[in-house]
């Protein structure tokens, strides 16, 4: 039992790792882009990187409730519920707040037929970039409480 809990573990740490860790950088890549051809070419990487996020979400989830089932004590430590219910709240955020920000900058992208970035896609970037800052507050909350588990 001793070796499928620290595989598991295993398996989640590496999702958070391979799935926030390049969230973090979506902005950064797209703020990198000044043509039209360059923005194009950001949105086609971060969307396979949000590809790769959203499985390993979807991991972390699975392997975090396992853990939990295996260890039935976690259930009873204020920082693994406030774990998950800030990765519910977090998700959800995401999926009905930024994910539909980044597809309409991506369908602009993917329209635009200047060689400059369009005015529309800078304002639309900059709210983004706004909620954005939102769900990473959340996703450093996760972790610090991952890592440094407070007793409260």
């Amino acid at each position: 039992m001793d070796y499928l809990y620290l595989s598991l573990l295993v398996i989640h740490i590496s999702s958070a790792i391979f799935g926030v860790g390049p969230v973090f950088l979506f902005n950064m890549i797209l703020r990198r882009a000044k043509t039209a051809d360059q923005l194009r070419y950001a949105h086609h990487i971060v969307e396979k990187l949000n590809k790769n996020a959203n499985l390993s979400f979807g991991i972390l989830l699975v392997t975090g409730l396992i853990l939990g089932w295996m260890s039935p004590y976690l259930f009873r430590q204020m920082w693994y519920i406030a774990s998950i219910v800030l990765f519910l709240i977090s998700g959800s955020y995401a999926i009905l707040v930024v994910e539909p920000i980044l597809k309409r900058l991506h369908q602009i992208a993917s329209q635009s037929t200047s060689g400059e970035v369009s005015q529309e896609y800078k304002q639309l970037f900059r709210k983004k970039q706004a909620r954005d800052m939102l769900a990473n507050l959340m996703a450093i909350a996760i972790i610090l409480l991952m890592i440094i588990k407070p007793v409260f």
